[in-house]
């Protein structure tokens, strides 16, 4: 009886035992318990066993979670998509300044044709004037030949009739010879007639005189005749030249006015297709301005969409942040997972946090320093850290895989520090380093998994994975 009842003591006793260590579970605790807590350990041994198939059947949940991240986290395309609308918002920015700068530069054509215009339009009225000036002069020098002709003509006249001056002067010329000869002879029969001849002799010798002085004064006429004739040869011969040279002259003054009147009728047609020019730029400039709106529109538009594109950017980020959250709280406390596992969740982990120093750059969140430069206490650190098997410590595969997983902090810390400077190009250089770095990790994790399954670690959880 007393046996009895102390079987049933100690089943009450693991009972309330049991019903405690079930609270503990219930309030999320899933620690392995110490069965010998128990008056028949093997509650205690089941109820173990009970927590690591609960945990364990957790492990494809958090698989799929993590594989999940892989997908949520990868903000390749958030990057691809903000980088070409950057680039595209850049180009629209450089076609706005570019059809700004062409708006101006037709105004400033469109002024200039204008100038040309009105200089053209004055050239045009300076050469049809200079073609009525040109013909006026044409009648002045027309006229002048006219009249140099004329007088020409009357020098000739005179001239004539100097020769014919000429012709009487020859002729008193020969009168006063004969006259002289006379005398002479006159004088002769005077002095033979003596006493009574002296008075015909006084007489002779005036004629004589007269003969005399008459041929002085024909001499004096003949030089004077030729002297004027001499004049009025030279100034005949002037004046021919000066018809010629007038003549010379407006030939000239008539081969110009062809030109000017060909050029007049260049400049006619230059005009108006200056006109049309200047209709077309007018015109070119209302479309340019038009088009310059549209463009500052799809600028504006562009704004917006980026802007659009960074709060999409935004809301997965904060998506993937509660997953990852949830990822790690199954991880450390719901699930059982295996070496294999544990490598795999560190690749996503480090894969989340390469994006997570992209989504830093990009204003998406703000990281502190201590979750970038943590290489030696994140869950990859402790891990490395906490292996004692020479197998494992002494490998190749160990060896890379650390010194791969410090360059991905490394290049992140660095991000955030130009980030911090103000210095987003540098920032994002050094992301771009750190993505680099990634998939060298990445190939890296690959060979010290396949180092663990050599060294017996097979076990894995198998998931479906869903691929594009």
């Amino acid at each position: 009886m007393f046996g009895k009842n102390k079987k049933n003591s100690n089943v009450s006793h693991d009972i309330d035992v049991m019903m405690q260590m079930m609270d503990k579970v219930i309030q999320g605790e899933y620690d392995e318990i110490d069965a010998t807590v128990f008056d028949n350990p093997a509650y205690g041994e089941k109820l173990n066993e009970l927590i690591h198939a609960f945990k364990k059947s957790n492990n494809n949940f958090v698989m799929r979670l993590n594989e999940a991240m892989e997908s949520i986290g990868d903000n390749s395309y958030v990057k691809n998509t903000l980088d070409q609308v950057q680039s595209q918002t850049d180009s629209i920015a450089e076609m706005e300044e570019a059809s700004h700068n062409l708006e101006e530069s037709i105004n400033n054509i469109s002024k200039t044709v204008g100038g040309i215009q009105d200089n053209t339009h004055e050239m045009l009225a300076v050469a049809q004037n200079s073609t009525a000036n040109m013909n006026e002069s044409i009648k002045v020098v027309n006229q002048s030949s006219e009249n140099i002709s004329r007088i020409n003509e009357q020098v000739q006249e005179f001239q004539d009739k100097i020769d014919k001056i000429s012709e009487i002067v020859d002729i008193v010329k020969k009168v006063a010879s004969q006259s002289n000869l006379l005398a002479l002879n006159a004088s002769i029969e005077a002095a033979r007639a003596g006493e009574a001849g002296k008075g015909f002799a006084v007489v002779a010798d005036q004629v004589r005189q007269l003969s005399s002085n008459t041929s002085e004064s024909a001499e004096d006429i003949v030089r004077y005749v030729n002297e004027l004739k001499n004049d009025i040869g030279v100034l005949a011969e002037s004046m021919n030249e000066t018809t010629s040279k007038l003549e010379e002259g407006n030939k000239k003054v008539e081969d110009s006015l062809v030109d000017i009147e060909k050029m007049a009728s260049q400049m006619t047609e230059i005009k108006d297709k200056i006109d049309e020019v200047f209709s077309d730029i007018d015109k070119q400039s209302e479309f340019t301005s038009d088009f310059a709106k549209q463009v500052s529109n799809i600028s504006d538009s562009y704004e917006e969409l980026s802007k659009d594109c960074k709060e999409q950017g935004t809301h997965v980020y904060k998506i993937g942040r509660y997953i990852d959250t949830t990822r790690s709280d199954m991880v450390r406390g719901f699930a059982e997972v295996t070496t294999q596992d544990w490598l795999r969740i560190f690749e996503i982990d480090h894969f989340i946090l390469m994006w997570r120093v992209y989504n830093n750059v990009v204003d998406f969140e703000h990281l502190k320093i201590t979750q970038l430069n943590n290489n030696e206490t994140c869950k990859l650190g402790k891990w490395l850290a906490a292996q004692t098997d020479p197998a494992i410590t002494g490998c190749t595969e160990f060896a890379e895989l650390k010194a791969s997983h410090n360059d991905i902090h490394k290049y992140a810390t660095q991000s955030w520090q130009a980030k911090e400077d103000g210095n987003v190009e540098l920032a994002m250089e050094y992301f771009n380093k750190a993505h680099d770095a990634f998939y060298v990790y990445q190939k890296k994790i690959k060979n010290m998994q396949a180092k663990l399954r050599q060294l017996g670690e097979t076990e894995s959880t198998e998931i479906v994975v869903f691929r594009n």
